[in-house]
Protein backbone atom coordinates (compact mmCIF):
# COMPACT_ATOMS: atom_id res chain seq x y z
CA UNK A 1 0.00 0.00 0.00
CA UNK A 2 1.33 3.43 -0.91
CA UNK A 3 0.88 5.49 2.49
CA UNK A 4 2.52 8.17 0.86
CA UNK A 5 -0.67 8.51 -1.09
CA UNK A 6 -3.07 8.15 1.48
CA UNK A 7 -1.06 10.60 3.58
CA UNK A 8 -1.59 12.92 0.92
CA UNK A 9 -5.39 12.66 0.40
CA UNK A 10 -5.64 12.96 4.55
CA UNK A 11 -3.98 15.79 3.96
CA UNK A 12 -6.38 17.13 1.18
CA UNK A 13 -9.68 16.41 3.02
CA UNK A 14 -8.15 18.18 6.30
CA UNK A 15 -8.15 15.21 8.33
CA UNK A 16 -6.95 15.33 11.66
CA UNK A 17 -4.89 12.37 13.48
CA UNK A 18 -5.49 12.25 17.34
CA UNK A 19 -2.54 11.37 19.25
CA UNK A 20 -3.78 9.14 21.29
CA UNK A 21 -1.83 6.16 23.80
CA UNK A 22 -2.24 3.64 26.04
CA UNK A 23 -3.21 4.42 29.28
CA UNK A 24 -5.11 7.54 28.22
CA UNK A 25 -8.56 8.09 29.80
CA UNK A 26 -10.92 9.35 26.99
CA UNK A 27 -14.28 11.04 27.01
CA UNK A 28 -15.42 11.28 23.24
CA UNK A 29 -18.62 12.80 22.27
CA UNK A 30 -19.39 11.04 18.86
CA UNK A 31 -21.76 12.54 16.44
CA UNK A 32 -24.90 10.48 15.43
CA UNK A 33 -27.36 10.49 12.84
CA UNK A 34 -29.78 7.98 11.03
CA UNK A 35 -32.96 9.02 9.25
CA UNK A 36 -33.99 12.45 10.52
CA UNK A 37 -32.80 12.59 14.45
CA UNK A 38 -29.12 13.81 15.30
CA UNK A 39 -27.22 13.37 18.96
CA UNK A 40 -24.05 13.25 20.57
CA UNK A 41 -23.22 10.17 21.95
CA UNK A 42 -20.95 10.30 25.28
CA UNK A 43 -18.42 8.20 26.87
CA UNK A 44 -15.89 7.45 28.86
CA UNK A 45 -13.24 4.66 28.24
CA UNK A 46 -9.85 3.89 28.56
CA UNK A 47 -7.51 3.70 25.61
CA UNK A 48 -5.93 -0.25 25.57
CA UNK A 49 -4.30 -0.05 22.38
CA UNK A 50 -2.82 2.04 19.47
CA UNK A 51 -2.36 0.38 16.37
CA UNK A 52 0.03 2.40 13.62
CA UNK A 53 0.16 5.59 15.82
CA UNK A 54 0.46 8.62 14.14
CA UNK A 55 -0.40 7.22 10.38
CA UNK A 56 -3.34 7.99 8.56
CA UNK A 57 -4.66 4.54 8.69
CA UNK A 58 -3.77 3.87 12.57
CA UNK A 59 -6.81 2.70 14.80
CA UNK A 60 -7.12 2.78 18.71
CA UNK A 61 -8.77 0.17 20.78
CA UNK A 62 -10.69 1.31 23.86
CA UNK A 63 -12.61 -0.13 26.68
CA UNK A 64 -15.24 0.64 28.97
CA UNK A 65 -18.75 0.12 31.18
CA UNK A 66 -21.76 1.21 29.26
CA UNK A 67 -24.86 -0.04 30.88
CA UNK A 68 -23.90 -2.29 33.21
CA UNK A 69 -22.02 -4.39 29.98
CA UNK A 70 -18.46 -4.01 29.52
CA UNK A 71 -17.50 -3.07 25.75
CA UNK A 72 -15.03 -2.83 23.48
CA UNK A 73 -14.63 -0.45 20.39
CA UNK A 74 -12.12 0.12 17.36
CA UNK A 75 -11.76 3.55 15.77
CA UNK A 76 -9.43 5.02 13.38
CA UNK A 77 -7.34 7.42 14.66
CA UNK A 78 -8.89 10.06 12.48
CA UNK A 79 -12.69 9.89 12.47
CA UNK A 80 -14.35 12.82 11.17
CA UNK A 81 -17.58 11.60 13.36
CA UNK A 82 -15.86 12.98 16.74
CA UNK A 83 -17.32 16.48 17.94
CA UNK A 84 -14.83 16.51 21.02
CA UNK A 85 -12.21 13.93 22.87
CA UNK A 86 -11.59 15.40 26.23
CA UNK A 87 -8.35 13.87 27.91
CA UNK A 88 -9.53 12.96 31.42
CA UNK A 89 -6.61 11.58 32.98
CA UNK A 90 -3.30 9.48 31.81
CA UNK A 91 -2.46 5.99 33.83
CA UNK A 92 1.39 5.29 33.95
CA UNK A 93 1.64 2.16 32.05
CA UNK A 94 4.68 0.03 31.23
CA UNK A 95 3.17 -1.91 28.26
CA UNK A 96 2.09 -0.90 24.79
CA UNK A 97 -1.46 -3.41 24.66
CA UNK A 98 -3.42 -3.36 28.18
CA UNK A 99 -4.78 -6.49 27.58
CA UNK A 100 -4.71 -7.49 31.48
CA UNK A 101 -6.89 -4.82 32.35
CA UNK A 102 -9.79 -7.06 30.83
CA UNK A 103 -9.50 -9.55 33.93
CA UNK A 104 -8.98 -7.07 36.52
CA UNK A 105 -11.80 -5.97 38.64
CA UNK A 106 -12.65 -3.04 41.15
CA UNK A 107 -9.28 -2.19 43.12
CA UNK A 108 -6.73 -4.37 41.13
CA UNK A 109 -7.72 -2.05 37.96
CA UNK A 110 -5.98 0.78 39.59
CA UNK A 111 -3.11 2.40 38.15
CA UNK A 112 -0.98 5.44 38.86
CA UNK A 113 -2.59 8.51 37.58
CA UNK A 114 0.61 10.92 35.37
CA UNK A 115 -1.41 13.58 33.92
CA UNK A 116 -0.66 17.29 35.21
CA UNK A 117 -3.47 19.96 36.06
CA UNK A 118 -2.67 21.73 32.39
CA UNK A 119 -3.53 18.71 30.42
CA UNK A 120 -6.64 17.77 31.91
CA UNK A 121 -9.68 18.03 30.68
CA UNK A 122 -8.08 19.23 27.40
CA UNK A 123 -9.63 18.75 24.25
CA UNK A 124 -7.08 16.63 21.98
CA UNK A 125 -9.09 16.75 18.77
CA UNK A 126 -6.96 19.36 16.72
Amino acid sequence: MNFDRLKAVHAQNNVNILEVKPGMFLEIHEKLSEWDWKRVWRFKWLVIKVKNPNQADGTFTIRGTVAGVEIEKIYPLSFKKFEKVLLLDEYKVRRAKLYYIREKIWKDARMKSKITADRRNKNILK
